[in-house]
């Protein structure tokens, strides 16, 4: 397929991945700035660490959102004047670089969720390891680490400018940087989320009847409540995961036919752009404790319970 051929295409996705990074950044912008405020105000809340963790991930998906559509619509310039506005260049190579930063930031950010689920709900007696302070360090290591390790890709090269995407790309002749670039910003926060569902659920067929008399009706409601929410992040699961079938598919193509596709990067943010839209959506819909910040009562009204709360381990 010729260049003039493939204009309209890459238009097409070009507008496409503009239109949706434009409605990710409206409800990413919204429900974090929402929940923040939420989560600075209610500073005895018990769902404030579910919270705070729910905001992380729109923050990754509010970043990412900026960079694609500054990106797109530079690229969107290329494929239609064919203006090399993105050029290699070092900030080509950082563009790219924290165009990935972000993706395992978001990746990170619900491996992170999954962590404390576990801990409420198998580790409810341990305060300490639901403590608002504990997240707040993990969210900022988080971030450390999504910065760390996408560093040795930037400095092995692994970035290549692509004059028919106009801009820069993940080398997918590469064999060794794909695969470090996918265990570090993909498999690795799948593997976590994976392990602590998996561990969930069997500690919790295993748990007998006197661990279940042992927790207060309260304990046991929130558990319940904790295990749907599990249940539904494995939704969550399924749609990211399924962002890692396409870099596996153009490897396929390459190592049977030796090219890469003209369209392999296109698609491949295409449909990452797609299902982080869908995941930012059903993110609202299976967090009952963000549902609760629209119905919530005045404070006033809700300082008793706060207080029985506060006392109870859960």
């Amino acid at each position: 397929m010729n260049s003039s051929t493939r204009q309209v295409p890459n238009i097409i996705v070009d507008s496409s991945i503009i239109i949706l990074a434009s409605i990710k950044i409206c409800i990413s912008a919204s429900l974090f700035g929402f929940i923040t405020y939420h989560t600075i105000i209610s500073k005895n809340s018990p769902h404030r660490v579910a919270l705070v963790l729910t905001a992380n991930v729109y923050l990754s998906l509010l970043l990412s959102s900026i960079l694609f559509l500054e990106e797109y619509i530079c690229i969107l310039l290329g494929h239609k004047y064919s203006l090399a506005s993105l050029d290699n260049g070092i900030a080509c190579q950082i563009r790219i670089y924290l165009q990935y930063v972000l993706v395992s930031a978001i990746c990170y950010s619900n491996a992170l969720q999954a962590i404390y689920r576990l801990c409420r709900i198998i580790f409810y007696t341990k305060k300490s390891y639901q403590s608002f302070q504990l997240y707040q360090i993990l969210i900022i290591i988080q971030w450390i680490l999504c910065f760390l390790i996408m560093i040795p890709s930037l400095c092995f090269g692994d970035f290549k400018y692509s004059i028919n995407d106009y801009s820069c790309q993940l080398d997918y002749t590469n064999y060794r940087g794909v695969f470090m670039m996918g265990t570090l910003s993909f498999s690795i926060p799948m593997a976590i989320i994976v392990g602590c569902n998996i561990y969930t659920i069997k500690k919790m067929r295993r748990r007998n009847n006197n661990d279940i008399e042992i927790m207060t009706q309260l304990q046991r409601m929130i558990v319940q409540r904790d295990l749907v929410v599990l249940f539904r992040l494995l939704i969550l699961l399924g749609i990211l995961m399924t962002f890692g079938i396409i870099p596996v598919m153009i490897i396929l193509i390459n190592i049977f036919t030796g090219l890469v596709p003209w369209w392999s990067s296109q698609i491949q943010w295409l449909v990452f752009n797609i299902l982080t839209t869908i995941v930012s959506i059903v993110l609202i819909i299976i967090s009952p404790h963000v549902h609760n910040l629209w119905k919530r009562k005045p404070s006033h009204l809700n300082c008793r319970r706060h207080a029985v709360v506060k006392h109870i381990v859960i």
